[in-house]
């Protein structure tokens, strides 16, 4: 999508925030967030000391209600390719475009929306802007899915959840097959504790099937988030099976006013095959590692943030003995992050 559309469209979301402020049913809202970065140390010596500036995300967001049971959003959102050769303008797509209907504790969406792999583990990661979700970032789920979903919780005091979903397994592609994806979390959030047992299974058309699955517990309170999670991928290829398996902790803690100190360790077991194409920070594909990511987060005002941070990957000697062991890739960034 060209900058034409994106202009269009994000005048058409204008108009329609403005035909309804009176009405004060619908809000537009919006999140930037980019890095200074310099690629210090890396695997790749053709991208190794690059630097510069980039947008990874820009969006524009308008939430509507109509009334007390249905709601809608669509959101717009562009992002720069990330793979060090692309030389075109940002990518401009449809991040959201999804219809709610919501009856008691339970919400029920026909669209395009969040998947059930991420909607809680973004809530406590928390810093998507700093780094996405250890299976986002590994390219074991994508963000968003068309599809029919249901999510909310059984109890009045919302401690026992769920969020299912019955997508196309395409992400913002077109459909144009008979395979489909299905997805199903239960959560039991007692206090500040967070559990979440998930699923899900993709029928393929180019490649097998692949199962996923995975298991967090986290602590959250307004000031302090730490938790574990583990994921498993299962990919049924020809030949050999393919197995993905990640290990990851993380803590984000406010130790004076307006100010966060954060961690994360990813432990990837296994080689990833598509490694070298993942945005921002590509990973070899010939053998496990140990991804780090760590910084402080300074919030000024409430809505403009900067976090100096730096991510790190520790790559293992590869099961074949006649391949060398990746070099470490070492990345300082200056994160920026405002929104509206």
């Amino acid at each position: 999508m060209g900058l034409r559309r994106i202009v269009v469209l994000s005048a058409a979301l204008l108009a329609l925030a403005t035909g309804s402020a009176f009405a004060g049913e619908g809000e537009l809202s919006g999140e930037v967030f980019g890095d200074v970065y310099w690629m210090a140390a890396d695997h790749d010596s053709a991208i190794e000391d690059l630097n510069g500036l980039w947008l990874r995300r820009a969006n524009l967001s308008y939430d509507y209600k109509w009334d007390d049971s249905f709601s809608g959003r669509v959101r717009v959102e562009a992002s720069t390719p990330g793979d060090f050769e692309s030389d075109e303008i940002m990518l401009t797509f449809i991040k959201d475009a999804w219809v709610k209907y919501t009856v008691s504790t339970h919400n029920f969406l026909l669209g395009l929306s969040q998947v059930p792999a991420l909607s809680l583990m973004e809530e406590l990661w928390g810093l998507r802007y700093i780094e996405k979700a250890p299976a986002e970032l590994q390219r074991l789920v994508a963000s968003r899915d068309m599809s029919i979903a249901a999510e909310g919780t059984f109890d009045a005091g919302e401690r026992f959840g769920y969020h299912v979903m019955a997508g196309n397994g395409n992400a913002q592609v077109s459909e144009h097959d008979a395979k489909k994806k299905g997805y199903a979390a239960l959560r039991f959030r007692p206090g500040n504790l967070a559990f979440e047992a998930y699923g899900d299974y993709e029928d393929r058309v180019d490649s097998g099937d692949r199962t996923t699955y995975h298991g967090i517990a986290a602590y959250k309170t307004d000031n302090l988030r730490s938790g574990v999670q583990y994921v498993r991928q299962l990919r049924k290829e020809t030949g050999e099976d393919v197995e993905i398996r990640i290990l990851s902790g993380w803590v984000a803690a406010e130790f004076a006013e307006s100010w966060w100190a954060f961690a994360r360790v990813d432990r990837n077991f296994d080689p990833n095959p598509g490694g070298d194409d993942i945005a921002y920070i590509p990973f070899a594909e010939t053998a496990g590692n140990t991804f780090v990511v760590g910084g402080l987060d300074y919030w000024p005002t409430e809505k403009v943030g900067f976090s100096p941070n730096v991510e790190v990957v520790v790559y293992d000697d590869p099961d074949d003995s006649s391949l060398e062991k990746p070099d470490t890739d070492v990345i300082p960034r200056f994160t920026f992050h405002f929104k509206f």
